[in-house]
């Protein structure tokens, strides 16, 4: 995953002890040797 969320430019390793970035699954795929996975921030609520 990349160190910042595209788009509002949140970096996710500078704070470890601050508010978690809440992500949700929009697809993944089967196990193997590569895995592909895509994830949108969850909406609050």
């Amino acid at each position: 995953m990349a160190p910042v969320l595209l788009g509002d430019g949140v970096r996710l390793f500078d704070d470890p002890a601050g508010s978690p970035v809440r992500l949700g699954l929009v697809n993944g795929s089967e196990p193997s040797l590569v895995v592909n996975v895509r994830y949108r921030p969850a909406s609050a609520g």
